[in-house]
């Protein structure tokens, strides 16, 4: 199947991700015995998956540090940075370490005084200022859920038209043009 690309101008990413210590030719030969090392080049098989779901390519470790320079790229990092932060949260077993770092999630993403703060809804923003009363690894649930989707809807479709991800496809041999 013969696809035609539309470009975007994703220099600043592919700047960016040179400069930041992104996938080098010597971390390219080095093999990853079977995990999802994000230093590690990815597979054909692994960037052209992203391309069917947001869920394939948020599942990836690799897929997150680029879709995160291209986010960069973009000035709007901080939604991925969001994220992350709270599937870290749900992985802490610590009471007093969750209390800490929904905290710090709070006021790094949610506080109006931050400079990375994330776009929410006031019934999402309701939910989680009531939540941060005590809070627990679920109460940035449902505002996790809203930068999701609006990263799926309105950032993805970007990313897949981007020079970043496309070269990615190209490294491979795999993009045919019209």
């Amino acid at each position: 199947m013969l696809m035609k690309w539309i470009v975007c101008d994703c220099a600043k990413s592919d700047a960016h991700l040179a400069e930041t210590g992104g996938i080098s030719a010597k971390e390219n030969r080095q093999g990853n015995n079977g995990r999802d090392d994000p230093l590690e080049k990815p597979t054909y098989d692994a960037v052209f998956q992203w391309s069917l779901s947001f869920d394939n390519l948020m599942k990836h470790k690799a897929g997150q540090k680029f879709f995160a320079e291209f986010l960069k790229s973009e000035y709007s990092d901080e939604n991925i940075l969001f994220w992350q932060a709270c599937e870290e949260l749900k992985r802490e077993k610590n009471a007093e370490k969750i209390e800490e770092k929904a905290r710090i999630i709070y006021e790094d993403f949610i506080s109006i005084l931050s400079p990375k703060e994330v776009s929410l809804d006031s019934r999402v923003r309701e939910i989680v200022n009531n939540n941060m009363v005590r809070p627990t690894a679920a109460t940035f649930d449902e505002a996790q859920a809203q930068i999701y989707t609006l990263m799926q809807r309105d950032s993805y479709p970007r990313f897949l038209n981007c020079t970043l991800y496309k070269k990615m496809l190209g490294s491979h041999g795999q993009i045919e043009e019209v």
